[in-house]
């Protein structure tokens, strides 16, 4: 690791001495099959990505189809910073440096904010995992986002851009592939320039695919298409309309069973392997077996398998437009959204039976700039309105405890912002920047959990009895809870059932209805949730940037962040405050030798206050909660080496090396028995929840989520001409990820060890780019890495896995 460092020191030294030297290459030849150009706009205008003086990764749409990237988890590949862990159901988790949230509940913000052709999403999924076709770019902006981007974007922000039309070109391409698994995956685009000054692009992609695991989980049925018309009246004026839907279906994201863990009596955890492979899943024989032995405790020894197959149902849909116009004054963009997404699935929780989730999500937005220029000074200047609502009616059907949840969760957003940028010379530039967010949020839900008593009936409404589940040993004892996504529908059911008296009906409040098969009850509660809250924060940003020479750049910049608090359906905590990050960076970009050797290198210190993390822990009642709390404070700092060499113009080779030392300097967990797994060292804090003691777990000094000290990614390619017509294209590509944690319990199973995943592709082509034929592989160790671990607060080690070894034909082809 020191001769990393040293090796990285030489480089700076070398980028910051050798201005003159790539000054003079620069000069004595012009291109000749060096390093080409990818154009972003991260900034709000269009720049060369090695003038953009920000931490930025930008992967082209042509790379992303050679390197076979066809989902936002794919990413990762091409970008060292950014994980993407996926833990189940539809709810997409990204991180970058350790900042981001593992969540399945629909109102949480992410913490690295998701973009789809300029449009903010306010939830991280549907249309962000499957618009991996007919792309322009995808950009991952690292650090805080504050000002050009704002919304909550404390950990970064990720920019999918499709192709745009083009006006005066007719044209088609597509991309057919099949491979193991019985895989499918096709898409294809049209442009028509339908006059002089317009056209329409439009684009489709279908894919289907068994699933990784035994009980069919781990697959993908996903469909989607897009439509763009754009008209230019005049050199100052253009308007770009869009439109796109998507549907997933099939079982969706699944795991497997790794293990069981219990107290080991002296202060730590014992861990017991459940002899399961990573593809077995959840729902099969052997995975029912191990859950039914293995959960909570003997008393629980004869729960019931899963009580229907896991399955998904979710459409995603959207319009959006971007008028552009060139006034005296600058340039004026204006981009107003709508879209929808409605979510009807059953998934299988952390060995629990199978959930419901049936969700509506409505977001409208619009976004105003004016970006310009009046002497020495570049300004942006402009403001962004957001509105979201949520409408959801869920289950998660515990066994002994099933909550159902109603809520509706709505967002009101207003945000104006700034940037000027002074050249104070033709090399020398400083920007500054400030932006004001003000965040209304408001809930109103209610929670109604049934609950399973076999000892008696508790003796008071909200305070499990001493004797909870003595009585349930007995195989037939406990009722098996439906899923139902109702009280009325619930209670009829267990009255129909004979487990409770035939007479029962449902009723708003508290009820308890006595079992029929024991000496045991089942409690139902009634927790309304009605909250509402404003949040505000002024955040803002200053930088410098020099221009060593035309191909040598350096920059510093500090830039604050901040994402809105927010609101939850909890018993006992029914909001968390916001969180604050400040970064800290050094960077410098830099082209050598006649534009064959590229070297980009960034330093950062990111120092990070009240993040908000979500961990499972138990109410007032007893009941398990996901809960949103604040984490104090944490460090990241860290380097990024970023090289880029083509020797000639046929071969290509590229290392990214980034360096991670993330730490929590204060982060404090509160739970109480049974579910107190965490490891880390404890005190009581003199509270009860469902009558057990509340302990603090004091997990300081431990690193954050998904930040792995050293990431590596490698590339190679090399194209081999055979005549005129014919060439052949070699890729290589592998990335190793140091060992990291992927849950805040801190258990041994939740280290995710080191590992490496190497792609290769092997690609005969028309030289014209008319056609290709492709055959790949990827993940050619053929190893699932439990990527999302998770500890089931009842004692199982759950794992969600990558995928598989897999392979196959790619025909492409451009007309």
């Amino acid at each position: 690791m020191r001769t990393a460092f040293l090796i990285t020191t030489a480089m700076t030294a070398i980028a910051l001495a050798s201005p003159a030297f790539a000054q003079e290459a620069q000069s004595a030849a012009s291109d000749n099959g060096g390093i080409s150009e990818i154009i972003v706009t991260a900034q709000r205008k269009e720049e060369s990505l090695q003038k953009a003086a920000l931490a930025i990764d930008a992967v082209s749409g042509d790379d992303l189809a050679q390197r076979g990237i066809a989902s936002a988890t794919d990413i990762t590949k091409a970008v060292p910073a950014i994980s993407l862990p996926s833990p189940g159901g539809n709810i997409s988790s990204i991180f970058i440096r350790g900042v981001g949230n593992v969540t399945t509940s629909s109102y949480n913000d992410p913490a690295v904010t998701p973009s789809y052709d300029g449009v903010v999403l306010g939830r991280g999924a549907g249309v962000f995992g499957a618009a991996f076709y007919d792309l322009a770019r995808v950009e991952v902006l690292k650090g805080p986002q504050g000002i050009l981007y704002g919304r909550n974007a404390t950990g970064g922000a990720v920019n999918i851009i499709p192709n745009r039309p083009v006006i005066g070109r007719n044209g088609a391409g597509f991309n057919v592939s099949a491979g193991n698994y019985d895989a499918v995956d096709a898409d294809a685009y049209v442009n028509l320039g339908v006059s002089d000054i317009s056209a329409l692009r439009l684009g489709a992609a279908y894919a289907v695919r068994d699933g990784y695991n035994r009980d069919g989980t781990d697959d993908l049925r996903r469909g989607s298409l897009r439509a763009q018309f754009l008209i230019e009246p005049s050199n100052d004026l253009s308007l770009r309309i869009g439109a796109d839907y998507t549907h997933l279906g099939g079982r969706g994201v699944g795991g497997s069973y790794v293990g069981g863990y219990a107290p080991d009596g002296a202060g730590g955890y014992a861990f017991f392997p459940s002899g399961l492979d990573a593809s077995e899943g959840f729902n099969t024989p052997a995975a029912n077996a191990f859950r039914n032995q293995n959960l909570g405790a003997p008393a629980f020894a004869f729960l019931s398998a899963m009580n229907s197959d896991q399955r998904q149902d979710s459409t995603y849909w959207g319009v959006n437009a971007e008028l552009n116009w060139t006034t005296g004054i600058g340039k004026v963009t204006i981009i107003p959204a709508y879209r929808e997404s409605e979510d009807h699935s059953l998934f299988y929780g952390p060995a629990f039976n199978t959930a419901m989730t049936n969700e509506k999500i409505r977001q409208t937005s619009l976004e105003a700039r004016l970006a310009g220029k009046t002497g020495m000074f570049d300004y942006v200047v402009g403001g962004f309105f957001f509105n979201e609502k949520i409408d959801a009616n869920n289950q998660y059907n515990q066994e002994f405890v099933l909550p159902i949840v109603n809520y509706r969760h709505k967002t009101d957003s207003y945000a104006g912002f700034g940037q000027l940028t002074a050249n104070i010379s033709d090399r020398f530039r400083l920007i500054g920047g400030a932006r004001y967010t003000h965040d209304k949020k408001s809930i109103n839900g209610l929670i109604n959990n049934f609950i399973t008593f076999c000892g008696g009936p508790p003796p008071a409404l909200v305070t499990p009895p001493a004797s909870f589940g003595i009585g349930c040993a007995t195989p037939g004892n406990m009722p098996y809870y439906p899923n139902f996504l109702n009280t009325t529908d619930t209670i009829n059911w267990l009255r129909t059932n004979n487990w409770i008296a035939s007479g029962s009906t449902d009723q708003a409040g508290y009820q308890v209805f006595p079992l029929l098969t024991g000496a045991g009850a089942i409690l139902k509660t009634y927790n309304p949730v009605v909250d509402s809250k404003g949040f505000s924060r002024v955040t803002w940003k200053g930088s410098a940037e020099f221009d060593l020479s035309p191909q040598n750049l350096l920059y510093a910049t500090v830039e604050s962040g901040y994402r809105a608090g927010g609101l939850q359906m909890t018993e006992s905590k029914t909001s968390y405050k916001p969180e604050f990050i400040t970064a800290y960076t050094i960077g410098s970009k830099n082209r050598f030798f006649d534009n064959h050797v590229q070297l980009n290198l960034e330093g950062f210190i990111w120092k990070y206050r009240d993040q908000q993390i979500t961990y499972f822990t138990v109410d007032t009642s007893g009941t398990l909660i996901n809960s949103n709390e604040n984490a104090g404070r944490a460090t990241i700092k860290g380097f990024d080496v970023d090289l880029l060499i083509k020797p000639t113009g046929r071969t290509t080779l590229n290392a990214k090396v980034q360096y991670l030392d993330s730490r929590y300097d204060d982060l404090h967990l509160y739970t109480a028995a049974p579910r107190d797994n965490f490891n880390c060292p404890y005190t009581f804090t003199g509270g009860t929840a469902g009558g057990a003691p509340v302990k603090d777990f004091n997990c300081s000094g431990n690193p954050l989520l998904f930040s792995p000290k050293w990431t590596v990614n490698l590339g190679a390619e090399q194209i081999v001409p055979l005549g005129e017509k014919l060439e052949l294209v070699a890729n290589v590509d592998t990335a190793w990820r140091d060992r990291q944690w992927g849950g805040f319990e801190y258990l041994a199973f939740e280290n995710i060890p080191a590992y490496w995943t190497t792609d290769a592709a092997l690609t005969l082509r028309d030289p014209s780019g008319g056609w290709s034929l492709t055959a790949y592989v990827r993940n050619l160790e053929d190893k699932r890495r439990n990527l999302a671990p998770q500890a089931s607060p009842l004692g199982m080690a759950v794992g969600h896995f990558s995928a598989p070894r897999t392979y196959g034909l790619r025909l492409s082809g451009n007309f």
